[in-house]
């Protein structure tokens, strides 16, 4: 009898610690909806965004922030795993619209170019699934030995660990995204200038520009970057302030014969972008890029090593579905690319989908390191080296190199992202493979969605040349790399000087601020300047209001100005497009 009561206390005690230790709610049907909605959104938004100021912003914050509001605020329950789940879904799927925005746009612009939208979507999923495979093995890498710190991760692990403050921070977020859609949609229908000039009043001339764009999407990323925002502005300042001026009284450039005297400042920067800060900015996005793949080798050498070893991990998920994803990619790569141009002929199309592949990894590890480092992801330079390959690979098949840029952009910022969404899984005590499987399965939706977004607002009010106010600057880039390398005038010497000052940058720092001033080299300083602006106030805010003020208040506010801001941009280009039916 005594045995049978010492039986049940001990079941009972049993019953009572398998209630104890039952799992909180992570992997649930609400993170997964509200991930796939709130991604859906800022995908739309973010492509817009990337196609005004030339870059993106990450969605974790932002999807993090919604989660605390509605999975604990209106629903009353979910955990902090439970909402890293949800930012990890939407930013998933949000994160794709960089890859497209970089290179898809590039064949809108070179109009006797014909090209396959389905095929570049269907090689752009291939990279999402790619991007999110390459970088499982690197996890311990980066995270648990080399501890890279992931600037954004951390970010999104103080808004995970506050639940407290959830609904103020929505409530925040909510109130300044209405402000700032009804603001860009005044500006959009020309109620407000879109920009001030602030440069005739002081008396600089028009090759040294001093103008603001009304641009709160700029204002709020660049607050949400803070102090490491400040390589794009000095990039900005060294090509606008510091290289126009000091090359116009060289004479290097000239404005073209009869020109009008009114127009000589105009035409003047004109000529300055084209011949001297876009091939110097390539220069140093080329050299960041290639100087990055020789700081990137150990690592690489490590992961390499973990996946002779037939495993990765007992938290990852396991390395068979890496050589099967690699296996699908080669497939998918090689039927859009035959869809895209069969003209090129079995052989090279097989090639180009093995060095786009083996490209995606090296770029991926090296984009991976870089946001671990600085918080940024540069991806540009890692397209512009992979479409330069590709056009020597196919001889000059223009669509097929940016289908294959496409696929590459998509990888590596899907796996910055998704180690940037470990490192926040790792503060907050969530399983590293319930993040990955939830990635690999929403991670398709983004390429379809930005694709969508871009043909909408090209089909309404155009982008680039044709539209100052959506200049699509990596887009104009791609198209002029590609042209020079089709025209045979590559401007090697600047692409050299270029080059080597960046790599010598890079190496010197361990990071990738070569590639992130090249990048801001031929980005509009209408935008840089405002994004500079926002940087310094979230230093200022800091400073002198303290770090926790900035992420209760500024970050939700900023997050707003953001995402309304993008979202009047697409809202308008939907009322465009209803009008035009």
């Amino acid at each position: 009898m005594g045995q049978l009561a010492m039986a049940d206390a001990t079941t009972s005690a049993g019953a009572k610690s398998k209630v104890s230790d039952k799992p909180y709610r992570e992997v649930t049907i609400a993170s997964l909806v509200l991930g796939v909605l709130v991604g859906i959104i800022l995908t739309a938004s973010m492509t817009y965004a990337g196609l005004v100021i030339g870059f993106v912003v990450p969605a974790s914050a932002i999807a993090a922030i919604l989660g605390w509001g509605l999975l604990r605020g209106v629903l009353r329950r979910g955990s902090i795993v439970e909402n890293n789940i949800n930012q990890t879904v939407a930013s998933a799927i949000n994160n794709t619209s960089a890859g497209v925005i970089f290179t898809f746009p590039a064949l809108f612009l070179m109009k006797d170019v014909e090209f396959n939208s389905t095929a570049i979507a269907i090689a752009a999923i291939a990279g999402a699934f790619l991007g999110t495979l390459f970088i499982i093995p690197l996890r311990k890498q980066m995270i648990d030995l080399e501890r890279l710190r992931f600037p954004s991760g951390i970010a999104v692990a103080e808004v995970l660990r506050s639940p407290g403050a959830g609904m103020q921070k929505s409530l925040l977020l909510a109130v300044s995204t209405l402000a700032a859609l009804a603001i860009g949609l005044l500006v959009s229908f020309k109620v407000f200038p879109d920009k001030i000039d602030l440069g005739g009043p002081l008396g600089l001339p028009a090759y040294i520009p001093n103008v603001w764009a009304l641009s709160l999407l700029s204002i709020g990323a660049g607050f949400i970057s803070g102090r490491a925002g400040l390589v794009v502005l000095l990039g900005g300042v060294l090509a606008n302030w510091v290289i126009a001026p000091l090359v116009v009284n060289l004479e290097w450039v000239s404005a073209p014969a009869g020109t009008p005297p009114d127009k000589v400042g105009a035409a003047l920067g004109g000529a300055i972008f084209g011949k001297i800060n876009r091939p110097l900015g390539i220069g140093f996005l080329m050299g960041g890029a290639l100087a990055g793949v020789l700081l990137a080798a150990p690592m690489m050498r490590a992961a390499f090593a973990s996946l002779r070893g037939g495993k990765g991990g007992a938290e990852e998920m396991n390395v068979k579905w890496m050589y099967i994803g690699v296996a699908a990619s080669l497939v998918l790569l090689g039927v859009s690319a035959y869809v895209e141009d069969p003209n090129v002929g079995i052989v090279r199309i097989l090639i180009t989908a093995v060095v786009g592949t083996l490209w995606m990894w090296l770029a991926g590890v090296i984009v991976a390191q870089c946001a671990g480092m600085t918080g940024w992801s540069p991806v540009s330079g890692m397209a512009l080296l992979a479409v330069a390959v590709v056009l020597l690979i196919t001889q000059g098949s223009i669509a097929l190199s940016v289908l294959i840029g496409a696929a590459v952009c998509v990888a590596i910022s899907q796996g910055a992202d998704m180690m940037s969404d470990l490192k926040t899984g790792h503060l907050v005590g969530s399983r590293p493979s319930a993040q990955q499987v939830t990635q690999l399965l929403v991670s398709w939706i983004g390429p379809g969605i930005a694709v969508l977004t871009v043909y909408l607002i090209w089909t309404t009010v155009k982008f680039g040349p044709e539209n100052a106010s959506i200049p699509a600057p990596q887009a104009v880039t791609l198209q002029g790399v590609i042209a020079a390398v089709q025209g045979g005038d590559v401007p090697v010497d600047k692409y050299t000087i270029g080059a080597v000052v960046s790599a010598l940058v890079t190496l010197a720092t361990g990071g990738g601020l070569g590639v992130l001033i090249g990048l801001s080299m031929y980005l509009p300083m209408f935008y840089i300047l405002p994004y500079g602006l926002g940087c310094v106030a979230a230093m200022l805010s800091d400073r002198f209001l303290g770090k926790t003020t900035s992420n209760e208040i500024g970050i939700p506010v900023a997050a707003g100005l953001l995402v309304g801001d993008s979202l009047a941009g697409v809202v308008f280009s939907m009322i465009m497009l209803g009008r035009s039916v």
